[in-house]
């Protein structure tokens, strides 16, 4: 099978865990025996089998914008892209759909009329950007409309995707709510690369924990509450180091945060790593002796880095939201805390780093998850299946015609 992943940034170009996550099926597919093209936007060099074509309406690390001009702009060029894409390389016998946030759906447009089916991906709230709520003001609706007949790059209007794969019961709740069109699909859990992240030989806690936080250092993360956590501990007599491995979005926050530390008068005892390559991690996880996972954003799809840490035979204690808590209320793998603070991530691991047998019960329970729930080869064959299915279907409808 031929399939085109249609995306919005790939490695080297990297947001988060989504860019990561393409890359990981891109390879995963290309391992079964199919050949995979990757659309996305950038310089417009190709490289191999990925063609950096497509533009952006604005470059992330800038305020998203609505204005229509941007996106008509970005549409129009992307509409004429993916047109060569198809003259030159021929039309693929399915499109899988990672995120088209500032992009546009100009693309998925162009292939959707093309008559290639698309398998959609939807691990975060992507859709809504292209999408009005019903309970929306009438200038929002007149704006749909607007965009309907004259930008529609901005609205799913037309589109009707083969299927949909949902990262969790949040994320479709999320957007459905508000008022995504594509009440259809089935939810497909992410997963860790096993034969990347590996587990450790159980190791107790010591005496001075080594706590870790890998993330993006941006309030819904709560990397504040991991610095709490330091001197909550010290208050209950353990006197824990942190690192935080992640990149901050803000220059000021980043200097909040610092300062946090210093007021509290632990900032001697937080390394700060900065954005790690994936590489860099699994030293890391093997390294701490627990994981501080938190979330404040209910449309998170369902997080990355608490499921590497378990795979590594790490302790997570996590505050989490959105998909991240449906999967660790569903499944007791982790030592969830009572709130996103300080005072509540140290009661719990202080009363953790006392017992050592039940760390090695929690880090068992959590590695038997892991390798059930949340492999990414489970991932990318329920993926496959999607696409299989799909052109199959595609092809079946042709003949019959």
């Amino acid at each position: 099978m031929r399939v085109t992943v249609l995306t919005n940034l790939y490695p080297p170009d990297v947001l988060g865990g989504y860019e990561l996550l393409a890359r990981d099926v891109v390879e995963g597919l290309e391992r079964r025996g199919h050949e995979v093209d990757v659309l996305t936007s950038g310089d417009g060099s190709e490289n191999g089998r990925v063609l950096r074509s497509l533009r952006l309406a604005r470059r992330f690390g800038r305020p998203a914008g609505r204005d229509r001009l941007r996106h008509f702009a970005a549409g129009a060029r992307n509409t004429a892209a993916v047109r060569r894409y198809l003259k030159d390389h021929g039309r693929p016998d399915a499109v899988l759909v990672m995120s088209l946030r500032r992009l546009g759906l100009a693309p998925l447009r162009v292939l959707h009329e093309a008559g290639v089916p698309a398998i959609v991906t939807v691990n975060d709230d992507w859709p809504v950007a292209f999408s009005v709520g019903r309970d929306a003001r009438p200038w929002a609706r007149l704006g749909s409309v607007l965009d309907s007949l004259l930008v529609p790059s901005r609205t799913w209007t037309g589109i009707q995707p083969a299927g949909v794969a949902w990262l969790s019961d949040a994320v479709r709740r999320t957007c459905l709510a508000a008022g995504v069109p594509l009440d259809f699909g089935v939810v497909r859990p992410q997963g860790v690369d096993l034969s990347r992240f590996t587990p450790r030989p159980f190791r107790p806690m010591r005496p001075e924990p080594r706590l870790l936080f890998v993330g993006r250092l941006h309030p819904s993360k709560a990397p504040d509450a991991a610095i709490d956590t330091l001197a909550a501990l010290e208050k209950r007599g353990v006197k824990a180091t942190l690192t935080l491995a992640g990149a901050a979005d803000d220059p000021a926050y980043l200097t909040s945060l610092r300062q946090r530390a210093r007021v509290l008068r632990v900032d001697g005892r937080v390394a700060w790593a900065g954005q790690l390559p994936r590489e860099q991690l699994l030293p890391l996880y093997q390294d701490a002796d627990a994981l501080l996972f938190a979330s404040k954003l209910e449309h998170e799809g369902q997080g990355l880095t608490y499921l590497e840490a378990m795979a590594c035979g790490l302790p997570v204690a996590a505050s989490p939201s959105g998909g991240a808590r449906d999967f660790l209320d569903r499944h007791d793998a982790s030592l969830l805390v009572k709130a996103c603070t300080g005072e509540a991530f140290a009661e719990a691991l202080a009363a953790l780093h006392r017992d050592a047998a039940a760390q090695e019960v929690l880090v068992q329970r959590a590695l038997d998850i892991v390798r059930e729930h949340a492999s990414l080869d489970a991932y990318v064959r329920g993926i496959e299946e999607l696409l299989l299915d799909a052109a199959q279907a595609h092809c079946l409808r042709s003949t019959t015609r």
